[in-house]
């Protein structure tokens, strides 16, 4: 599953995905073109959503100081 946010000049991806490692949650910053939160492993999918969103509202709280809007997750492969 990943979810896109754009706030300012803030342009995130957030991922929670099954893979090789097993289930994981990330945050990519589309702008810099780095992770702001590599992989990490987490129990399911649910839980790297909210991890993911977690790292998202933290980063855009700190550099944006703003809030995270509503998410809309989607498919991995759906863009």
């Amino acid at each position: 599953m990943w979810a896109e946010v754009r706030v300012g000049n803030e342009h995130l991806w957030l991922f929670s995905e099954h893979n090789a490692q097993g289930v994981q949650a990330s945050l990519y910053n589309v702008t810099t073109k780095s992770w702001l939160a590599p992989s990490e492993p987490v129990e399911d999918i649910e839980q790297g959503k909210k991890r993911a969103a977690e790292r998202a509202r933290e980063h855009l709280k700190r550099a944006a100081q703003s809030e995270l809007p509503p998410l809309t997750w989607k498919e991995s492969r759906s863009r």
